[in-house]
């Protein structure tokens, strides 16, 4: 057996085994020593991947360009009919008002209020009962002058606003404020 493969060895058959194994070991070598994503937009000639190429449903709309994308686009269509007017919400804030330290409304929709006999204690009553609405208050002025630092506090009283105002230091203080009423 040996001697019929010697007969059969000429120079042609093993360098066209050898060139063989050199093309195949060649490309075993990229596939198993190329680093993942090495290959990139760089190392790809221009028109070397057609659709046949790209997966089905594989791109996304990120991956086409700019112009591409306005390409696909149609163009836009009539206006269509005018839909129904949906109702009016009420409004969140319907009270609020500004008070002064002396307990003066100076500005919003109050209707009574103003300091209850106590240093930083005031009642703020509106044209209804505002006992189930949510109330807030902040320290302020109305004449742009500095408040000085300190805490408010606001109650239901009566179907009013009750609102104490303290110093930082937590002693009653005659303050300025503003109060909001949401229904």
């Amino acid at each position: 057996m040996s001697r019929r493969i010697r007969d059969r060895l000429t120079y042609a058959n093993v360098i066209a085994t050898l060139a063989l194994f050199v093309a195949l070991g060649g490309s075993s070598y990229a596939a198993l020593k190329l680093p993942r994503d090495s290959v990139g937009s760089a190392q790809i000639r221009s028109g070397a991947v057609a659709s046949g190429e790209v997966k089905d449903r594989s791109l996304q709309l990120r991956d086409i360009s700019k112009t591409a994308r306005a390409g696909l686009a149609g163009k836009q269509g009539p206006t269509g009919p005018q839909g129904l007017a949906g109702q009016p919400g009420a409004p969140a804030a319907r009270f609020f008002a500004a008070v002064s330290a002396a307990g003066q409304l100076l500005r919003g929709n109050a209707t009574s209020g103003g300091s209850v006999g106590g240093v930083g204690s005031y009642n703020v009553g509106f044209a209804q009962d505002v006992s189930s609405c949510v109330y807030t208050a902040t320290l302020g002025s109305t004449d742009r002058s500095d408040v000085p630092p300190g805490r408010i506090t606001v109650s239901g009283i009566g179907g009013k606003v009750a609102v104490k105002t303290f110093d930082a230091a937590g002693s009653p203080a005659d303050l300025p404020f503003h109060l909001i009423v949401a229904c």
